[in-house]
């Protein structure tokens, strides 16, 4: 009878432990279930934070390829003004804006997946001297000296992501110029090492400011800026170095910072940029006069066809706009085109889908994508169209035109 009473007592144990596991079972099951509710809540959340950046960023773009193109294109035409201060003022708005348009949009796509390098050809020495002429407005009103040195045995036609080198180098800069006040900022570039095929350059930012206190370097160096400090400064927010260093890293460089114990900081931007054989002209481009090249601007943007059709027509090009996919589609139709230059955001039908309709009767012709959307989103629908290539606007005026030349010679 013991043995019998001593078998219910453990039976009713283990029952009752079997019950209890099955209830924190239960709980922990509703528990993950919740936590995969909130989960998917939050990246949802995240992805429409995402795509309204993305399209905050696409609005902001439009208007200002329209005034940083007829600003370009003043300055062009009227070389007697371009020494105007107010016009300096107004290009260096227009320059830093979009400089922020793409920290944004890094910030925004750099969170999540890798960032993929879009390499062209183009001139080292003008890209950096037109990075420090952008800042020509902002040392003026902070009492600071921007002094620029170019290392001439640097061969200036180079190939890489001149769009992402061009940010951190302006980020570095516009850095020192926070932390200076009637000081001097010295930006170098130089040849560190040749090959065959790449040279290692390097560029240099230092400035003799005030030494950043140990909390100032947190707000350079961590993951966010010291905001109540920076909004005391002409320049405002900029990236931080997280950022700039997943840049750098994303182009095969990094970021080497120099210690000191006195007054200023140094930063060097190392990284290999390719050699080019390139033998081009002063603009780096051929044309024949008698030889026009046919080119179809598609935009729905009257501002952008305007922009477009006066530089492209400026270097010898016979230019045709249109304002809609639809005509576009007739135009290709009839008459044939060198290359076409297609917005991607339009009405009714965007670019996209005009680009799949022109490739059903013509796979030849070069289709170059002019867009403002955040292209790291469109990647593989711009190659299932039969894009050949993408510029993000606003563009500059070398970059649209070695795009344009590299497709139609091939």
């Amino acid at each position: 009878m013991g043995y019998y009473i001593i078998g219910i007592l453990l039976f009713s144990v283990i029952l009752f432990l079997i019950f209890i596991c099955y209830k924190l079972k239960s709980r922990l099951d509703q528990k993950n279930n919740e936590l995969n509710i909130l989960r998917d809540k939050a990246e949802t959340q995240s992805q429409r934070g995402q795509e309204y950046i993305s399209s905050l960023s696409q609005e902001l773009r439009t208007p200002l390829y329209g005034i940083m193109g007829l600003t370009n294109l003043l300055v062009e035409e009227h070389p007697e003004i371009s020494d105007n201060k107010n016009l300096k003022s107004l290009k260096f708005s227009g320059d830093y804006l979009l400089t922020l348009i793409n920290n944004v949009l890094q910030v925004n796509y750099i969170t999540s997946k890798e960032i993929i390098p879009h390499k062209t050809i183009f001139d080292l020495k003008e890209v950096t001297q037109y990075i420090v002429n952008s800042f020509s407005y902002a040392t003026e009103n902070s009492g600071n000296t921007l002094h620029f040195d170019f290392d001439d045995s640097i061969d200036q036609s180079v190939k890489g992501d001149s769009s992402i080198l061009s940010q951190i180098l302006m980020n570095l800069i516009s850095n020192s110029l926070r932390f200076t006040k009637n000081g001097n900022i010295f930006f170098s570039v130089n040849l560190s090492k040749r090959s065959a095929l790449t040279n290692t350059i390097s560029f240099t930012v230092k400035h003799d400011g005030n030494e950043v206190s140990k909390e100032e370097e947190k707000s350079i160096y961590q993951e966010f800026i010291n905001i109540e400090k920076v909004k005391k400064t002409y320049l405002g927010t900029g990236l931080n170095a997280t950022i700039v260093n997943r840049l750098a890293k994303a182009v095969g460089g990094k970021i080497i910072l120099q210690s000191k114990e006195y007054a200023g900081s140094e930063y060097s931007f190392i990284v290999d940029l390719e050699n080019t054989n390139v033998k081009e002209d002063k603009q780096g481009h051929t044309s024949s006069v008698n030889d026009k090249q046919k080119v179809l601007i598609v935009d729905d943007n009257k501002l952008n066809l305007l922009v477009a059709d006066k530089i492209l027509s400026n270097e010898n090009f016979d230019c045709t706009t249109i304002d809609n996919g639809f005509d576009a589609i007739d135009l290709a139709r009839e008459h044939d085109y060198d290359i076409i230059l297609m917005d991607i955001n339009m009405p009714k039908l965007n670019g996209i889908g005009t680009t799949k309709r022109i490739r059903e009767f013509n796979e030849n012709v070069p289709v170059i994508a002019l867009t403002a959307v955040d292209v790291t989103q469109l990647n593989r629908q711009i190659m299932q169209a039969g894009l050949n290539d993408y510029i993000l606007k606003p563009y500059d005026k070398n970059l649209l035109l070695d795009m344009i030349h590299k497709y139609i010679k091939k």
